[in-house]
């Protein structure tokens, strides 16, 4: 997910069934702005797991990241080892069970192809990915926590200017969850 520094356009998106008018757990606060820094961060969780969060840094334009950037940062160094954190909490619950993986629809997964390098990687390691719709974020439990940690900043009364203060204020608030 990319966290954005900068800017000062807020822009409030409500989602809510009837007779939830005024929850504030259905506000969902998305920043608008322009001449930003982005700071990106992935992250997994599972049932009684959550894993290390990474902060990568995009090659692309804009400070966008790849997946060159995705393949050397997140899955070649460290996707094995949480999958199998995630695999020894799985089987105390099942033991024949197999960790499922799954990835948002971000372009820098690889998930549409199977011949970039992410794709090819996955496979070569025997990662196979979680079938789901990339436009459904409400079928993917991250964007929950993602959702959640952007409130939190958001409702922060001193905002994050830095590079350095958002990675900190998002770590604090990944350890939170």
């Amino acid at each position: 997910v990319t966290f954005l520094i900068g800017g000062r356009t807020v822009k409030e998106k409500v989602t809510r069934k009837r007779g939830e008018r005024t929850c504030e757990n259905c506000i969902q606060h998305q920043l608008y702005r322009g001449h930003t820094t982005p700071v990106n961060a992935w992250g997994a969780i599972g049932y009684r797991y959550k894993s290390p969060l990474l902060f990568i840094y995009g090659s692309g334009k804009s400070g966008a990241f790849t997946q060159k950037d995705y393949l050397a940062q997140v899955l070649a160094p460290h996707i094995q080892l949480i999958i199998d954190a995630f695999a020894a909490i799985t089987h105390q619950l099942r033991p024949a069970a197999e960790p499922l993986f799954m990835e948002d629809g971000n372009s820098a997964h690889g998930y549409k192809s199977t011949s970039n390098c992410c794709a090819k990687w996955r496979t070569a390691h025997g990662i196979i990915l979680m079938p789901h719709p990339s436009t459904s974020p409400d079928m993917n439990p991250i964007e929950k926590c993602w959702r959640r940690i952007k409130q939190a900043l958001h409702r922060r009364k001193h905002q994050p200017t830095t590079e350095a203060e958002m990675q900190a204020a998002v770590t604090e608030e990944w350890e939170a969850i």
